[in-house]
């Protein structure tokens, strides 16, 4: 583009690629290092070609080691889940204990053992001096080396220097699978609309003063990249606008001619035009359109649309194989449009079909189920599935509560949709509370139906019933509400893949909202968990307006009180804890918890974990925006 120049294009491509690894390992966490890799290539923009190197490490060191980069830590959902690693005996791994380091340790470490930085060189970079920088070296390999111990799974003689190894890990960690936010052109469209906006805030000597007399750090690697791992991510950074990409034609998708194993029988056709749509008023039978009728491993559907004063609607006609038209039982599908795909789970509880309905050429790939990690990893894979004619009949399978199916249709390699499936199976009543016991105490006795539907929440994505999950009630308290005395509870579970999970809900009888989850490793000790949440139960059906936000904590019972910091780390509030748990309004501006026992020492500093942004399940949200 006329706005970047050849020679930082150039850069860009040649060099981004090793800064993301290297911000992945500085922050943990994918969405942050991207975000962080954008803002050091926009400030290094004005340096003269032999400063950029320079300036764009400073740069994210110096976002490394801020607030900023220290408060991105919580959960994460991403898309890809990579393959599970060789299973090794119990201990800590290097993610983990990286991710433990202090921030300037953190930031020494990877300067000095991935980017291969002599002291010097990684001193100027942290503003530190050459002792202090020898002294956070130290310390990170002391505090690494457990996570550095040859696996036994490793040959006799495979011992290697410490340093060497870490080297090694880091770059394998560094080239963990997972998707980044940009493709390199789109990161550099990004660049020339962030430098737009640049130009209206800062002048050219500023941001020069920034890049320093230097030559360009070469990058040094021990040994090639071993195969990739997984690194345990947290939740996104605000990332920037991403660049519009030019919308793809139109296309229509639900329309005839009928698809399916009964499209060429006209006369259940002419019939299925005909038969009711239920309390939805259909439009008359000569103007409905037959777009699927199919016999399936579990049962006969059609699907038949129309408009009805320029509104587009239609049903799903579901019933037994061979089923006449008129026992055909309508169901309205949710988010129907022309140009959307939809999907319907038919059968269940136990094995179903799955069936996809979309546009001829377009992709179809489905996800069974939310995947985790025993490190916390979350995700879903989707696997393609076989086509003809824009539809998909393919095996599936369900639990009494509902499919943890996701859908995923591409178009000419652009994702256009991405959502759960319609099942009308689904039995809330089916999630039935075992008897759980409370690892702290609280006041009173949770609501049952919050704890219930805290456990479906979890259950539904992962694809098991409730009772697979371990659950524990790690504490709840009342919620003063202006609906009445309301519950908030925290539960703990385990998940098929190893993590644990932990989600927060708040609520009234039947009523409810959940302020979020979290996986942590499966190796975290229960006892150990802290929580600062926000819950927003100023929402429709559960409260009114001035119920407004409530920010939810449980810490260990030795947590006394606890101080809650703002983004610069100003003291906003303070609470007294009891037994290390409380429920408090939330200060504008609230993004840290840090806990203290009875004597005033730092226990734990905690982000505060905003109201979450969609379901755990990562089903998606219809079309795609």
């Amino acid at each position: 583009m006329d706005d970047v120049d050849a020679a930082f294009r150039a850069f860009v491509t040649a060099r981004r690629p090793d800064l993301l690894g290297t911000a992945l390992l500085l922050t943990g966490d994918r969405a942050a290092a991207e975000e962080l890799v954008q803002r050091a290539l926009r400030r290094a923009r004005r340096c003269s070609p032999a400063d950029r190197d320079t300036a764009v490490l400073r740069s994210l060191a110096a976002g490394a080691t801020s607030r900023w980069g220290r408060l991105a830590r919580a959960e994460q959902v991403i898309e890809e889940f990579p393959a599970a690693a060789v299973p090794g005996p119990a201990g800590p791994d290097l993610a983990t204990a990286l991710r433990g380091l202090a921030p300037v340790t953190r930031a020494v470490v990877v300067l000095r053992w991935h980017e291969g930085l002599g002291e010097e060189r990684t001193a100027a970079l942290l503003h530190r001096t050459v002792p202090e920088v020898a002294a956070e070296a130290a310390r990170g390999l002391a505090q690494l080396r457990a996570a550095l111990a040859p696996s036994v799974f490793e040959r006799a003689g495979a011992e290697r220097p410490l340093e060497e190894r870490l080297a090694g890990e880091l770059a394998r960690l560094a080239a963990a699978s997972g998707r980044w936010r940009l493709t390199a052109e789109e990161s550099l469209t990004d660049l020339a609309v962030r430098r737009t906006g640049a130009r209206r805030r800062l002048a050219a000597g500023a941001v020069a003063a920034a890049c320093l007399a230097g030559v360009a750090v070469p990058l040094a690697r021990w040994a090639p990249d071993p195969p990739a791992e997984p690194a345990t991510l947290a939740v996104p950074a605000v990332a920037a606008p991403r660049p519009v990409e030019p919308a793809l034609p139109a296309v229509p998708v639900l329309t005839g001619p009928a698809r399916g194993s009964l499209a060429g029988d006209e006369p259940l056709l002419a019939a299925l035009r005909t038969v009711g749509w239920g309390s939805l008023e259909a439009p008359p039978p000569a103007e409905r359109e037959v777009v699927l009728a199919a016999d399936t491993p579990h049962g006969r559907v059609a699907l038949v649309v129309g408009t009805v004063l320029e509104d587009f609607r239609g049903v799903w006609l579901t019933g037994p194989v061979g089923a006449r038209p008129e026992e055909l039982v309508p169901q309205v599908p949710r988010q129907l449009g022309r140009g959307r795909p939809v999907s319907l789970l038919l059968g269940g509880p136990g094995a179903a079909t799955l069936v996809v309905v979309t546009a001829p050429g377009d992709v179809i790939a489905v996800s069974p189920r939310l995947m985790t990690g025993p490190r916390g990893t979350v995700g879903r894979t989707y696997t393609p599935v076989g086509t003809a004619d824009g539809l998909a009949v393919v095996p599936a399978t369900t639990t009494r509560l509902g499919p943890a199916l996701s859908v995923r249709v591409t178009r000419e390699g652009r994702e256009v949709y991405r959502s759960g499936v319609d099942w009308r199976g689904a039995d809330p009543a089916a999630a039935s509370v075992p008897e759980l016991s409370s690892v702290r105490p609280g006041p009173g006795t949770p609501d049952p139906q919050v704890v219930a539907a805290a456990l479906t929440d979890l259950a539904v994505p992962l694809g098991v019933e409730p009772a697979a999950l371990q659950p524990e009630l790690l504490w709840s308290a009342g919620l003063p509400l202006t609906r009445g005395t309301g519950t908030v509870a925290v539960l703990v579970a385990r998940s098929p893949g190893g993590a644990l999970v932990v989600t927060t809900r708040a609520g009234v009888g039947g009523s409810g909202v959940t302020c979020g989850t979290q996986t942590p490793a499966g190796t975290t000790e229960v006892a150990s968990l802290t929580i600062a949440r926000v819950c927003d139960v100023a929402l429709p059906g559960l409260g009114q307006t001035d119920d407004g936000r409530w920010l939810v904590v449980t810490a260990p019972p030795e947590a006394f009180s606890a101080e809650v910091l703002d983004g610069a780390g100003r003291l906003l509030d303070e609470l007294r804890l009891t037994d290390g748990s409380a429920v408090a309004s939330v200060p504008e501006g609230a993004r840290t918890l840090r806990t203290r026992d009875a004597a005033g020492r730092e226990l734990r500093e905690t982000p505060v974990a905003p109201p979450p942004p969609g379901p755990f399940g990562d089903f998606g949200t219809g079309p795609a925006r």
